[in-house]
């Protein structure tokens, strides 16, 4: 699960663009980053340590500092798999909240910072596959907050946004949300700009396969398409 939930980050924050996040000063987003998708998906744990003790610097010096904590909230739940697997679920499930608290602080201080809202809103859109339906659908609604405010502050420049990938994760990410609330109408929204704006793309056949059914894609169907392996 937390494979994709990386992937999604990385995906969609790449897509809005980095020009658009708060400088923050000896913090770096995009090497945290790079460095958690490489712990996750090449298993190197080095870079993964290293991209969690940036984010705990950078919150000794400043504990507001929104972009560490959501990443470092990011990373503290990616942690909880690692319970999971040895069989500590009470431990795995405090360390699941406290990942989404620091994450949920994170947008409380800065939430019209796309490097906070996307990182945010792409983990608990994946967290949220994994639970109850109980549990799940607070998650769920948060990810639709934090994606749909990320295109509310892209939509008046849309054409500016680099197209197909960068464009395609965030609208796709829409379409998904929506559909799984069981909101088709919202949801088709985003399918049908898919269409107009990346016609011929995989995106767009995505669209078409849900536009055929009006019902949540399958999870594969759903996840970035040609995501970064940028060291």
């Amino acid at each position: 699960m937390f494979q994709y939930l990386l992937m999604a980050a990385v995906a969609v924050l790449s897509a809005v663009g980095f020009s658009t996040l708060h400088a923050q000063e000896r913090f770096d987003p995009f090497q945290v980053q790079l460095d958690f998708f490489a712990g996750m998906l090449s298993g190197d744990d080095t870079r993964f340590q290293r991209a969690m003790t940036a984010t705990e610097k950078a919150l000794a010096a400043n504990p507001d500092n929104g972009a560490a904590l959501v990443w470092h909230g990011l990373g503290t739940a990616m942690l909880s798999q690692r319970q999971v697997q040895a069989g500590n679920l009470e431990a795995a499930m405090a360390m699941l909240q406290k990942g989404l608290a620091e994450m949920a602080r994170a947008v409380e201080l800065e939430p019209d910072n796309i490097g906070v809202r996307i990182p945010r809103g792409s983990a608990l859109r994946e967290i949220s596959r994994a639970m109850p339906p109980g549990m799940a659908e607070p998650l769920l609604e948060a990810a639709r907050t934090d994606f749909q405010h990320t295109f509310d502050l892209q939509k008046a420049h849309l054409d500016q946004v680099a197209t197909p990938h960068p464009l395609g994760e965030l609208l796709q990410g829409l379409g998904d949300i929506y559909s799984r609330q069981g909101k088709p109408e919202e949801a088709a929204k985003y399918y049908m700009m898919i269409q107009e704006r990346l016609p011929g793309t995989e995106y767009a056949a995505r669209g078409a396969e849900w536009a055929a059914t009006r019902q949540p894609l399958a999870q594969a169907k759903t996840q970035c398409i040609g995501c970064h392996t940028r060291k």
